[in-house]
């Protein structure tokens, strides 16, 4: 009884979300960020729906940048493995939008529609899909539902269900119940393919299959890159990446405590959101430090020089991976402040020594067997934290340690892009013959 209770309600919601967003997106005088809710109704322009038009086509949904870079190595083996499909990507932001545009993996790209019945029929109507692929805990239940109703399969890939969401089971659970029941759930761990069965999933369609942030691969470093490696030259670089408020006031106090007596420490802070970068850079001012943007390195037409103390202001998205292998130590944001923590894998790749707060929910998994092998500490406060950096500062050998041992930690998940190609190839290969 509860079950058609809750679809109910919750498609209720959305339709008015979606009638909202259609009324806003029209008023002519409205602020930008409602003009823009339009681009959330499912409709594509001309030019798309001609290209959608052109194949059958898998679509990837990930929510961000984030989870776009770490299943770009698993969108390139299916275009290998199915190289006649169209390939459409969406994303939650437009930071992640501009990514998946520049992807040469992706044919088209837009964000993601509001999950209600109109704006869900009205995209699919446009698009032949023979797939759809979606990452971590993307669970839209409007959208699911459509596409069982349609025959399309449905993949969730190194699906992760946190701690958070079994906390609020009793009210999901009778929306993802019938959201997963035809998913196929590639599962980044044992525990999360307990959980995504305890949420109604068919425990015959789970698997573990790892998660594909591990599998990442970082290309070759941008000229922007290259230029802030040079800017910065012999000094030492604490890369501070991912920060929420309060995690860049923590690190730019940690950072005047051990800049003293190190005349050749720089600090980059390198915002989670785009939106922040002026706040950041008025935080740094008032710290009384000196200020370079890295938009500022990267335009430069004579080869830039940072000097020490400074603080560099990543103010642009998507070079951050790079950035790290620059640094000497890594501390990564979103775990000082109870947001769940972020991309811990990115700097472990570089081979750097990686700092977490306590809140790391969103990757606890990994972050403990960093910490456990000795190649990640947690801290816990400013002063805990301007602790950890002076004794790695003042100790090379331990920190060049723990970057081999991160980087060594890595490449032990290596895998998880074969394991989920296989299950989603196998899964395409049957549903076709049954069709024929």
């Amino acid at each position: 009884m509860i079950e058609p209770v809750a679809v109910a309600a919750y498609r209720g919601v959305m339709s008015a979300a979606a009638t909202a967003a259609g009324v806003a997106s029209r008023l002519p005088l409205a602020p930008t960020a409602w003009r823009r809710a339009g681009d959330r109704l499912g409709r594509l322009r001309p030019d798309e729906r001609t290209l959608a038009s052109g194949g059958r086509g898998i679509w990837l949904h990930a929510a961000s940048v984030g989870e776009l870079v770490a299943v770009r190595p698993l969108l390139r083996r299916l275009r290998e493995r199915f190289p006649e499909r169209l390939y459409v990507v969406s994303t939650h932001t437009r930071t992640g939008l501009a990514l998946a545009r520049d992807m040469p993996e992706a044919h088209l790209s837009f964000l993601l529609p509001l999950d209600a019945r109109g704006t869900v029929r009205r995209l699919l109507a446009q698009l032949a899909l023979e797939a759809f692929l979606f990452t971590e805990t993307e669970i839209w239940p409007t959208l699911l539902a459509e596409l069982g109703d349609r025959g399309i399969p449905a993949f969730m890939v190194s699906g992760r269900i946190s701690a958070r969401t079994m906390a609020r089971a009793r009210w999901v659970r009778p929306l993802y119940r019938t959201a997963l029941a035809n998913v196929d759930c590639c599962m980044q761990t044992e525990e999360d393919a307990a959980r995504i069965v305890a949420l109604g999933a068919d425990r015959r369609r789970v698997v573990v299959a790892g998660n594909l942030k591990f599998d990442g691969s970082v290309a070759d470093p941008p000229p922007d890159a290259l230029r802030l490696a040079s800017a910065v030259g012999a000094r030492r670089m604490i890369v501070a990446g991912s920060t929420h408020e309060g995690e860049d006031e923590a690190m730019l106090d940690a950072y005047r405590r051990v800049a003293t007596g190190r005349s050749d420490l720089v600090l980059l802070l390198a915002p989670r959101h785009p939106e922040r970068f002026p706040a950041v850079a008025e935080a740094v001012r008032a710290a009384g430090l000196p200020l370079v943007r890295y938009s500022e390195i990267a335009a430069s037409e004579v080869p830039a020089t940072v000097s020490s103390p400074c603080v560099v202001l990543l103010d642009v998205v998507g070079p951050l991976a790079h950035v790290y292998a620059i640094g000497t130590i890594a501390f990564v944001g979103g775990s000082l402040v109870p947001a769940g923590g972020h991309n811990v894998l990115e700097p472990a790749r570089a081979g750097r020594p990686v700092l977490v707060g306590p809140h790391t929910t969103n990757a606890g998994e990994i972050v403990d067997r960093l910490v456990a092998g000795g190649a990640a500490m947690r801290v816990s406060s400013t002063d805990s934290l301007a602790w950890a950096l002076a004794g790695l500062l003042d100790e090379p050998e331990r920190m060049a340690d723990m970057g081999r041992k991160a980087r060594a930690l890595v490449e032990t998940g290596h895998g998880a892009v074969e394991r989920h190609l296989k299950v989603i190839a196998a899964r395409l290969t049957m549903t076709r013959f049954s069709r024929a």
